[in-house]
């Protein structure tokens, strides 16, 4: 079974997990495990979730108390699932008409509803690994969901980031962002009735892109009425992607609010990390990244954004 490791030293939840080690890979002459007929995949179905077989964590057991100093290794308690964006193993998401959008958004929000719920879990992250560039093991349009039994600790720096913003001034870094874009536009690469899709002004990555709710909403279930609206959004960005890249590769995951206390400084918003420099060539992650986690952008923001604007123009 896999286990939850408290890493003294960064204050951080680890998950070991070697099971995962045996995942299948798509191979060129491989049948594809999620495509239509398939043991799990039988039956008439647009969007379908899944249990990962190979799964980081497990509801087996029930929760564990995880005290930090006290708890340094744990079953890996929590849920772990598949979403299967569509039966059509070429259907990718910009090329998806508003339907199947839809259906799509919809599930993302079925799931994180169904999960946030759970006892003992204490944050649901969806998320879409794409591309062999960032080495996807399934070409399949998928998604997957997390739903772990601690807060991870991006979303930890970030909670603390927006609580102080908010106890000073009654805002958040989000809310002041937009305002701060809106008026330069420098970094905008397109609004819409409720949304902002942008590079950020500090981005990590060249291409890094956010996705902005303009009203201050802590989740998914706050935005049941815009689902297809923030889909639409999503998809112009990847086609702006598929415009500029040679291979479509990103990893995109959804910063939904923490599932513990109460967390009224909280913006929800959606980040994409393309892992390309430019059209072909990667962006290596090294020392000063890897080592002391300290990005160097060797691009502005601003560059990226115009690129990404004119790319379906």
């Amino acid at each position: 079974m896999s286990q939850v490791r408290w890493n003294s030293m960064l204050g951080e939840w680890v998950i070991v997990t070697p099971k995962r080690a045996g995942r299948p890979f798509q191979e060129k002459d491989r049948e594809c495990p999620f495509c239509p007929g398939r043991p799990e995949t039988r039956g008439p179905w647009r969007v379908l979730t899944l249990d990962n077989r190979f799964s980081a964590l497990s509801p087996d057991g029930g929760p564990v108390g995880l005290q930090e100093g006290v708890v340094v290794g744990a079953p890996a308690y929590g849920f772990c699932k598949i979403i299967l964006l569509s039966r059509d193993h070429k259907q990718q998401i910009e090329t998806m008409d508003d339907t199947q959008l839809a259906l799509v958004f919809s599930e993302y929000l079925r799931v994180y509803s169904e999960l946030s719920s759970q006892p003992g879990i204490k944050y649901v992250m969806e998320f879409e690994n794409r591309g062999k560039a960032i080495g996807v093991s399934l070409d399949h349009p998928h998604a997957q969901v997390y739903a772990l039994p601690f807060v991870p600790p991006r979303i930890l720096k970030e909670a603390e980031q927006s609580k102080m913003l908010w106890d000073s001034e009654g805002s958040c870094p989000i809310c002041q962002t937009i305002e701060k874009e809106v008026k330069s536009e420098d970094r905008i690469i397109k609004q819409t009735e409720n949304f902002i899709s942008l590079v950020p002004y500090a981005a990590r990555l060249p291409y890094e892109t956010h996705i902005y709710p303009k009203t201050h909403v802590s989740s998914l279930v706050e935005l049941k009425a815009h689902l297809l609206e923030l889909g639409q959004v999503i998809r112009d960005v990847v086609q702006r992607y598929a415009a500029v890249f040679e291979e479509v590769a990103y990893v995109m995951v959804f910063h939904t609010r923490p599932g513990v206390g109460d967390n009224p400084y909280w913006h929800f918003h959606v980040e994409l990390y393309p892992p390309w420099r430019d059209r072909s060539r990667l962006k290596y992650l090294a020392g000063i990244e890897t080592g002391a986690w300290t990005y160097t952008n060797d691009s502005t923001p601003e560059e990226k954004a115009r690129e990404l604007r004119s790319a379906l123009s």
